[in-house]
C-alpha cells in the first residue's frame, strides 16, 4: 500500500513537471520525450501493483435472496484487514451454526506452550488433581526418561514445574481421591439425621485374597497397609528419577477386613482431601497414580510439590502398566501380561503387598486400557471388549469390536453410549451400554480434511494419508476427538439410540501441527467480582464460579484459519517442534 501511494506520487510530480516544460523557450523536445518515458514507466508500475493488490483486498461474497444468488465484492483497505475479517467472518458462521444446534462452540482460551528440557520429550499422558488446588499433571517421556510437568490453572494458566520422576516412560495417570470412609465421617459429623448403609464385602475379598500369589513388593516399611507420610528429598537425591526394580516374594499376613461401599456410579471425585487441619493424617488425601513401562506405579499426594517431594508409594509389578482405573473405593491396574490387579484400602491406608489378582487377557493379548461404564469395567483386549463386572470379578460379556482383530486404542463413555476408535483408523464407532449393540459408525475425513483446506498440498495429502484418531475425550454433551493431524472435532452425544441419525461433526479451529497426544478435562473455580464477595460475607451467596476447562495436549500449534499464511513462518517453524497445551472453556 506505501508502495502504490509513493508511485502515485511521483506521476503527480511528472505531470507538473511536464506542465512546466511547455513554457520553456529553448529547445525541449527531448527533455518532453524523457518525461514521456518515464510517466509510462511508472504509470505501469502503478498498474500492476493496484491490480496485484486489489485481489488481495477483495473478497467476493455470494448471497441468497429472494430474486436468486447475488455476488458482492468487498474490498478492503490492506489484505491483512481482509484475512482479518475474513477469520471473524467465518468463526462468526460457525457459532451460528453450532448455536442452532444448541452446541455452543468452546471458547478457546490459550496456548500454553512446553519447552523441551531433552530432546525427543513427547507427551504420553495426564492427569488434573483433586481437591481446592486445580492442578494438571502432565506427563513427558522420551523412552528413557519419565518426567511431569504441573500446570497451575489459577490465576493463569502456567506451568510451574518440568522435573524428572523415573527411568521410565510414563504410560498413564489417575487421580484417586481420599478415603470415601472418612468423606462420609465427616458429613456425618455435619449432619446428624443421614443414615449410610455400608454392605459389607470383606468375607469375599479375603477368599480372592487367600487365593492371590505376590507378584509386588514396595520399597517402604514391612507392613500391610503403607500410610502416606509426607517427607522432603534432597535436590541430589540419587533414587528420585529411579524405579526399584527388586522385588518381595515374602506372603504378608492378611490385611483387616476392608469395608468397600457397593455403588453403581464411579465415586465422586470432588474431595477437597489435604485442605483440613495440619492434624489430618496424610494417607487420607487425594493421590495421583503414576503407571511406567518397567512396571512401577509412583504414587503422591495431589498437594506434593513434585520438585522437592519423592513418591510416597512405589509399586514394582513385573511388567509395564498400561491403565490405572479408579472405582469404588478401588484401584484397577491393568498390566502387560494380561493380568489386572485391584487394591483397596482400609482405614490405615491402602493396601499395596497383597492385592486382588485376576487373570483377563494374556501375554500376547494384554488389556491395554480400562473405562468405567455404568459401574462395570470395559477392559480392551486387541479388537475386543471384555466387560468385568465389579461385584463378582468376573467377565461376563465379552463384545467384537474389530473383525480384522485392529487393537483398541481410546474408549470413552457418555450417557448411555461408549465410543471407541480403532487403530489406523479414521473411523470411530458408538456403540449402546447396556445392549452393546453397534449404533453407528463416524468417518472423520471429511470433517479434518476440510480443516485443512489452507493447509499446503502436500502437507494436506500427507495427513490425510495416515489420517487416525489418537485421542477420545466425554465432557458434557460432546464427544471430543483428537487426530494424528492435529485436528480437534466435537461430536454431540446427548439422546442417542438405535435409530439415530448420524450427528455432525464439528472441527475446531484451533489444534496441533502434529499429533494430539492426550485430552483431559478439569473443573476449576475463580473468585467473582468485590461486590459478591462482600455479600457472601453477609449472607448466602458463594463468591466462586465454577467452569469446565477441556486441555489438549501434542506437537506444536495451529490456528487452521490461517495456516496457509504461516508455512513459511520462522516462529511457526520453530513452533512445530514445541509441546503445546491448548486450553478451552466449555
Amino acid at each position: 500500500m506505501k508502495e502504490i501511494e509513493q508511485l502515485t506520487e511521483d506521476c503527480n510530480k511528472l505531470q507538473q513537471i511536464s506542465e512546466l516544460t511547455v513554457s520553456l523557450r529553448c529547445q525541449h523536445q527531448v527533455l518532453e520525450d524523457t518525461i514521456r518515458d518515464l510517466q509510462r514507466e511508472i504509470q505501469r508500475q502503478l498498474n500492476d501493483r493496484q491490480s496485484n493488490d486489489s485481489q488481495l483486498s477483495q473478497l467476493e461474497l455470494t448471497l441468497n435472496s429472494p430474486t436468486g444468488a447475488q455476488t458482492m465484492t468487498v474490498v478492503f483497505s490492506k489484505p491483512e484487514k481482509r484475512t482479518q475479517w475474513e477469520e471473524t467472518f467465518t468463526d462468526a458462521k460457525q457459532k451460528l451454526a453450532t448455536s442452532v444446534e444448541k452446541h455452543p462452540t468452546p471458547e478457546f482460551i490459550s496456548s500454553v506452550p512446553i519447552r523441551k528440557t531433552r530432546a525427543g520429550l513427547q507427551f504420553t499422558c495426564a492427569s488434573p488433581t483433586l481437591g481446592g488446588q486445580k492442578d494438571v499433571w502432565v506427563c513427558n517421556s522420551d523412552g528413557y526418561v519419565g518426567q511431569v510437568c504441573v500446570l497451575s490453572l489459577l490465576p493463569e494458566p502456567t506451568v510451574t514445574s518440568c522435573n524428572g520422576v523415573c527411568n521410565a516412560r510414563i504410560l498413564c495417570v489417575a487421580s484417586v481421591p481420599a478415603s470415601i470412609e472418612n468423606q462420609r465421617n465427616s458429613q456425618l459429623s455435619s449432619s446428624p439425621n443421614i443414615s449410610i448403609s455400608i454392605e459389607d464385602a470383606a468375607q469375599q475379598l479375603k477368599k480372592l485374597q487367600l487365593n492371590n500369589k505376590t507378584q509386588q513388593s514396595t520399597d517402604e516399611d514391612d507392613t500391610d497397609n503403607v500410610q502416606l507420610e509426607s517427607s522432603s528429598s534432597s535436590d541430589d537425591s540419587e533414587g528420585e528419577n529411579s524405579c526399584d526394580k527388586s522385588t518381595n516374594n515374602q506372603t504378608p499376613a492378611q490385611s483387616d477386613p476392608i469395608v468397600i461401599p457397593q455403588h453403581q456410579q464411579q465415586d465422586s471425585i470432588g474431595s477437597n482431601s489435604g485442605l483440613g487441619d495440619e492434624s489430618e493424617n496424610n494417607q487420607n488425601q487425594s493421590t495421583m497414580w503414576l503407571g511406567t513401562e518397567d512396571g512401577c506405579i509412583h504414587v503422591y499426594n495431589c498437594t506434593d510439590n513434585i520438585r522437592i517431594k519423592k513418591n510416597k508409594i512405589k509399586i514394582q509389578h513385573v511388567s509395564a502398566v498400561y491403565s490405572i482405573l479408579y472405582l469404588d473405593n478401588r484401584v484397577f491396574v491393568s498390566l502387560a501380561n494380561g493380568d489386572i490387579l485391584i487394591y483397596t484400602r482400609d482405614v490405615n491406608g491402602w493396601n499395596t503387598t497383597s492385592p486382588l489378582h485376576i487373570s483377563v487377557g494374556t501375554v500376547t493379548e494384554p488389556v491395554t486400557k480400562l473405562l468405567n461404564v455404568a459401574g462395570k469395567i470395559w477392559c480392551s483386549i486387541q479388537g475386543i471388549i471384555k466387560v468385568l463386572n465389579t461385584s463378582s470379578l468376573h467377565v461376563e460379556n465379552q463384545i467384537q469390536i474389530s473383525n480384522d482383530s485392529k487393537p483398541i486404542t481410546n474408549m470413552a463413555t457418555l450417557s448411555n453410549c461408549v465410543w471407541i476408535s480403532i487403530q489406523n483408523s479414521a473411523h470411530i464407532k458408538c456403540f449402546h451400554s447396556t445392549s452393546y449393540d453397534l449404533l453407528f459408525e463416524v468417518n472423520l475425513a471429511p470433517s479434518v480434511n476440510k480443516m485443512l483446506s489452507n493447509c499446503d498440498d502436500i502437507i494436506r495429502q500427507h495427513k490425510a494419508a495416515c489420517l487416525r484418531v489418537t485421542s477420545l475425550l466425554a465432557c458434557k454433551d460432546l464427544i471430543w476427538v483428537g487426530t494424528s493431524a492435529g485436528v480437534l472435532l466435537t461430536i454431540p452425544a446427548q439422546g442417542l439410540c438405535q435409530g439415530s441419525p448420524i450427528p455432525a461433526v464439528t472441527g475446531i479451529p484451533h489444534g496441533h501441527t502434529g499429533h494430539v497426544r492426550f485430552l483431559t478435562t478439569v473443573e476449576t473455580t475463580s473468585l467473582i467480582d468485590e461486590n459478591a464477595k462482600r455479600l457472601s460475607m453477609h449472607g448466602k451467596t458463594k463468591p466462586e464460579i465454577t467452569k469446565t476447562l477441556v486441555i489438549s495436549g501434542g506437537d506444536g500449534y495451529e490456528d487452521f484459519r490461517s495456516s496457509g499464511n504461516n508455512t513459511m513462518s520462522e516462529i511457526a517453524g520453530r513452533e512445530d517442534s514445541t509441546n503445546h497445551l491448548l486450553l478451552w472453556d466449555v
